[in-house]
């Protein structure tokens, strides 16, 4: 009986855990939009629905694109403050010679902050 006990006992401290650490997570997650087929750091991005999350390193940034399911990629980057809050979320990005399209930031609605990406 001491077993079984231990084992329920155990078994709801995880839950407790993995609800909390799933709720911060989500916190961090900001949705994107983006219209075109896109290139970040190499990695493909098809036109669609993305979360994007990063963790800051000062300035550096590792940064994690979602798909559906999914991480896509995840990618370096540096993390600029913009100085004021940004409305909308925006892509800025270069359109090659060849009419691919590279990102080279990304400003997240709600944040001050825009990622960057050399």
């Amino acid at each position: 009986m001491n077993t079984r006990n231990y084992l329920g006992t155990s078994i709801l401290a995880l839950a407790l855990i993995l609800s909390g650490s799933a709720s911060a997570f989500a916190k961090d997650v900001y949705k994107l939009t983006l219209r075109y087929d896109m290139t970040l750091k190499g990695a493909p991005l098809a036109q669609g629905e993305y979360g994007i999350s990063w963790v800051a390193h000062s300035p550096q940034a590792t940064v994690t694109v979602v798909g559906k399911n999914s991480v896509v990629t995840t990618v370096e980057g540096r993390v600029v403050d913009v100085g004021k809050k940004i409305a909308l979320s925006t892509v800025l990005y270069d359109e090659n010679a060849d009419g691919t399209r590279t990102i080279r930031e990304i400003r997240l609605a709600g944040s001050t902050q825009a990622i960057v990406f050399d």
